[in-house]
């Protein structure tokens, strides 16, 4: 039987979130000084009107600021992006939207994983030990 203990795989996954992983780069905007600096993000992509002083219409906003490399001028500080690809790489690229648009389906899990985390330990059974997970599981 294996057993897997969800409050250390909640832990593993917030640190790697925050920075603790191949790259050391936390995948959350604005947290530690290694961040995504170009997320697929509008508000986040275009200047504020206070800095461009004109209105950015929808079309000029995917023509004009998506494709750039420049990094945001907006910080949008707490949002996570959809992370590395499956060789823990990451482009910061606003073009991949995949990996780089902050989501609520990627933060709601992150609070879930924070929310375990800041929870009793639990134990769960499986039938089945998953194999990225061979650190956090004990066989009995």
């Amino acid at each position: 039987m294996v057993l897997f203990n969800i409050w250390h795989a909640s832990c593993f996954q917030v640190d790697y979130i925050l920075g603790k992983n191949p790259l050391g780069m936390s995948y959350m905007v604005g947290f530690s000084t290694k961040f995504p600096r170009r997320i697929h993000h509008r508000g986040s992509s275009i200047p504020s009107i206070k800095v461009l002083s004109r209105k950015v219409t929808c079309k000029e906003g995917f023509s004009s600021w998506l494709p750039t490399s420049d990094p945001n001028p907006n910080i949008h500080a707490g949002a996570i992006v959809g992370g590395p690809d499956g060789n823990d790489q990451f482009s910061d690229n606003r073009g991949d939207s995949s990996h780089s648009e902050p989501a609520t389906y990627i933060n709601a899990a992150f609070v879930g994983a924070c929310a375990a985390a800041m929870g009793q330990k639990q134990v769960v059974k499986l039938e089945e030990p998953a194999d990225n997970l061979e650190s956090m599981v004990s066989t009995y």
